[in-house]
């Protein structure tokens, strides 16, 4: 991750590496997107993993059990740490 994130009305996205990962409001509900999957936050079948070390942060997310998106991030963690709330639902976001 290169540390850059955007912000749009209905959602915002990171770019990692040559990839994009993100979320946006839908009328059903927030979706989480990694390139062309789109991932749909209503259903219970997902879970994530954040974990944070001195020079890079690793997320994991799971789709019914199965890895689907994986990557390390170097540094900017607080950037990251924010988004991850997001995810879990820890902060309101305007469009939530």
């Amino acid at each position: 991750m290169n540390g850059t994130s955007f912000a749009a009305e209905q959602g915002f996205y990171f770019k990692v590496g040559g990839d994009f990962f993100g979320m946006y409001q839908t009328s059903e509900g927030p979706k989480l997107f990694f390139n062309r999957d789109k991932y749909k936050l209503s259903d219970n079948c997902w879970d994530v993993e954040l974990v944070i070390g001195r020079d890079n942060s690793l997320f994991t997310f799971y789709w019914k059990g199965e890895v689907k998106i994986s990557f390390r991030c170097p540094g900017h963690y607080a950037k990251f740490l924010t988004w991850f709330h997001l995810l879990l639902g820890k902060t309101n976001p305007q469009w939530a």
